[in-house]
């Protein structure tokens, strides 16, 4: 029989080899919960830590609740639109007794709401350029109390969530709705730096103390127990293993996947070539691209201290009086761990290869 490999690389996607965070946990708990207050969740970290993972689970597990509505959105599109037209889908909110249709006398650059039913009414209105009938906030508020009439509670969900005109029109929307005292969710993925764009903007209050989970390594007790299951190694091997993913949820994926494909004759450093060319390509090329040249510095003095001390870093930088910014903004983007204090370390398995030679 064919075996299935149960490691993946798609996105949002663990499979069998899920490790649990209790992040998504805490957050369905938190909406679920009539004690709780929490309407806002932000699950943040670094590219290939499993934020998707953990956002599809909080999705999936609220979708099959009686009491929920649940909505996913693009990032990239319109957000307000999309909303609003997938809410109109809903059967609840179709009208059987009545036909309604709107005219307009208005310009191509006039604004005209069409909607439509069954029935034996049928209302017709004119208006003009000047005239407002319609207006996109009203109508998405609407909807939505209209669905907590009905005892449903709505969630919202924006995986890898960026700053745009479209979103913080959204963004701010929701928070408006959320004021009003409705009974309306949201939880959104992203990189930091992406989701702190957001704080310029006065009216995103809400949004900025909105509850944000990171993602950090996947516990190595966890990977070990992991590998052992699903590869059928002994302690030793999947320590091994364990030690070259590095905690990093993308390579544990990756080199379980390779290392449950290889051949019985192949042993693991058969396989790293593969492992870091999947990695570099699909990862670190992104998240080196997202670095500006005075982090890719201090990364590159990082491993060249080989201590990781604080004094030994400064010592290779041309501008030491610039470390802690950049160690924070490093720190901020989940690059660097800084926990301990006077030293600096970087957990993605093989970064300092990928730098040596791409970098």
């Amino acid at each position: 029989m064919t075996k299935i490999d149960p490691f993946t690389r798609t996105p949002g996607v663990a499979g069998q080899a899920y490790i649990d965070n209790g992040i998504a946990d805490e957050i369905i708990n938190n909406f679920c919960s009539e004690e709780s207050n929490k309407c806002v969740y932000k699950i943040t970290g670094l590219r290939g830590s499993g934020k998707s993972v953990e956002y599809s689970k909080v999705i999936r597990a609220i979708k099959e609740k009686k009491d929920w509505l649940v909505y996913t959105l693009s990032a990239a599109g319109d957000a307000i639109e999309t909303l609003i037209a997938k809410m109109n889908m809903e059967s609840f909110l179709n009208s059987k007794s009545e036909t309604t249709a709107i005219s307009s006398t208005a310009s191509l650059s006039g604004h005209v709401l069409s909607v439509e039913g069954e029935g034996s009414i049928s209302i017709s209105r004119s208006f003009t350029d000047n005239d407002r009938y319609y207006s996109q906030e009203a109508v998405l508020t609407d909807l939505i109390k209209k669905a907590n009439k009905k005892k449903y509670k709505v969630l919202i969900g924006i995986d890898d969530i960026s700053k745009t005109q479209s979103m913080v029109k959204f963004l701010s929307i929701f928070g408006s709705m959320i004021l009003e005292g409705l009974q309306v969710y949201l939880v959104v993925t992203g990189l930091s730096q992406n989701i702190e764009d957001f704080s310029s903007e006065k009216n995103l209050t809400f949004f900025k103390r909105a509850d944000s989970k990171e993602i950090k390594a996947l516990n190595k007790y966890d990977i070990v127990y992991m590998y052992e299951k699903l590869l059928k190694v002994n302690t030793e091997e999947a320590k091994r293993l364990q030690e070259l993913s590095g905690g990093y949820a993308y390579a544990y994926q990756v080199l379980g996947s390779l290392y449950f494909s290889k051949s019985d004759a192949e042993t693991v450093e058969d396989i790293l070539s593969d492992f870091d060319r999947i990695l570099f390509r699909d990862s670190y090329d992104l998240i080196w691209r997202d670095l500006t040249p005075a982090e890719k510095n201090l990364v590159k003095c990082i491993y060249e201290s080989k201590t990781g001390k604080t004094e030994d870093i400064k010592a290779l930088m041309k501008n030491p009086g610039t470390y802690s910014v950049y160690r924070d903004r490093l720190i901020n983007k989940h690059i660097v761990d800084g926990d301990d204090r006077g030293y600096l370390k970087i957990q993605l398995p093989r970064f300092d290869k990928f730098i040596e030679i791409w970098g």
